[in-house]
């Protein structure tokens, strides 16, 4: 090869190394673009624990911003290490702001220390002066209010992708429903399961209920019942927060009675008239986008948050539903109506030797039996009958013994009074 075609060849291949540079720096380009892409998709919902959704057809909407929760939960001093710990390790930390409602101070919990009482009859009034404190520190900073219990696992993601559909200017609250017709029309909502008020409906609670007795009674002790009482007073709707298939997204129960509970077993359990709409049972009982549980128990919490958050089954992606359109307020305050409960017989105790039977047969216009709503009508923080029946004996009920158990029926002035009438009418039959 002469040296002129020899630099002719030099000269063409430097001009190819060039060409191979810039082509390969347009490839890296293309694919730091793709990837940066494809991470922005991930990212949507990038935090552990922020939420929000974006498919092709929507923005990309920050739910943890757009719909704010407070949180506020009920414990006592005896369960700071117990229970209140470990909803401030899981759910809790989701929330937008997490109290811890007490009587007694917890660094370690930050604790709200209230001027109260402990004990199950101080139920309603620390339930009202937790709202109180809400309102008066915390009104205009979130859109919704979540009350819940220390016992109670609460999906705060499910929580905020169904409050989007609602204003919180509107007069309404959510949760799992029970009736009691000849107190609460429309019905109310179970403690343990929590429920969660918008803005407007705190705002009427203490501005027209709290304080005004004609509205709002300081005296009864039935936490739930008398927070439906309230509500219905100054007209805040109980809202309707079963999914499209009629599953209930708040449950007043613990997972394993809702998904292996078969009604055939117990037709006359409690919880299947005593719930305002239709109880589903085993893997159909809960919506898919369920809000909370009851009754689990501190590290139950944990494994809860690993089976939801972080066990992921391989070759299987979830794809999220569009985020529901925006509800008017006719849209939000219409509401079913209950589902007609047969008449049936009450066991209020499971206990073969002790169990006391209350026979159901005389129906109200709603379906209830009056004798039943009133018998059974007694709440811890959802109802007593929830605490009752989920043992299989007394002895088995949270360590609670049987003389416990019997001194706690004896010091309920109203069930006393309920199970005397029933003693005195037996003996008039006799």
């Amino acid at each position: 090869m002469s040296a002129a075609q020899l630099s002719l060849f030099q000269r063409k291949t430097s001009i190819s190394r060039r060409q191979l540079t810039f082509l390969t720096g347009i490839t890296v380009a293309c694919l730091f673009t793709v990837v940066s892409l494809l991470q922005q998709k991930r990212n949507d919902l990038p935090e552990p624990y922020r939420s929000g959704f974006a498919d092709d057809h929507q923005p990309t909407v920050s739910l943890t911003d757009s719909v704010r929760i407070l949180c506020w939960v009920m414990t006592s001093p005896a369960n700071h290490d117990t229970r209140a710990i470990h909803v401030k390790q899981t759910w809790g930390s989701r929330c937008n702001k997490l109290l811890i409602m007490s009587s007694a101070e917890d660094e370690k919990l930050g604790t709200v220390v209230l001027k109260v009482t402990e004990g199950r009859r101080s139920l309603w009034n620390k339930t009202r002066e937790s709202f109180r404190y809400v309102y008066e520190n915390h009104l205009n900073e979130y859109d919704w209010f979540l009350k819940a219990d220390d016992d109670t696992y609460v999906i705060v993601e499910n929580l905020r992708y169904f409050l989007y559909s609602y204003s919180s200017e509107y007069p309404i609250y959510f949760g799992s429903k029970f009736r009691f017709p000849q107190y609460v029309s429309q019905g109310y909502f179970s403690g343990g399961a929590g429920y969660v008020l918008s803005r407007e409906a705190l705002k009427r609670f203490i501005e027209q209920a709290l304080d005004k007795a004609e509205n709002c009674s300081v005296v009864l002790e039935t936490e739930d019942l008398e927070m439906g009482k309230c509500m219905e007073s100054i007209n805040v709707t109980a809202g309707d927060s079963r999914d499209h298939l009629g599953r209930k997204r708040f449950l007043p129960l613990e997972p394993k009675f809702h998904l292996t509970s078969n009604p055939v077993d117990d037709p006359d359990f409690w919880y299947n008239y005593y719930s305002f709409y239709e109880p589903f049972y085993g893997l159909k009982c809960c919506s898919d986008l369920a809000i909370s549980f009851h009754y689990v128990q501190g590290p139950q919490m944990h494994v809860m948050d690993f089976l939801i958050y972080g066990l992921h089954p391989y070759g299987l992606v979830y794809k999220n539903p569009p985020l529901p359109p925006k509800k008017s307020w006719d849209e939000a305050k219409a509401v079913a109506g209950p589902y007609p409960a047969r008449s049936t017989t009450v066991r209020t105790t499971s206990s073969s030797e002790s169990s006391t039977a209350v026979d159901v047969t005389e129906k109200n216009e709603n379906g209830v039996s009056e004798n039943a709503s009133e018998a059974l009508n007694f709440s811890e923080s959802a109802t007593e009958a929830e605490f009752v029946s989920k043992s299989s004996s007394f002895a088995d009920t949270d360590g609670m013994n049987l003389d416990d158990f019997a001194n706690r029926i004896v010091n309920d002035k109203i069930l006393m009074q309920k199970i005397m009438e029933k003693l005195q009418s037996q003996q008039n039959a006799a």
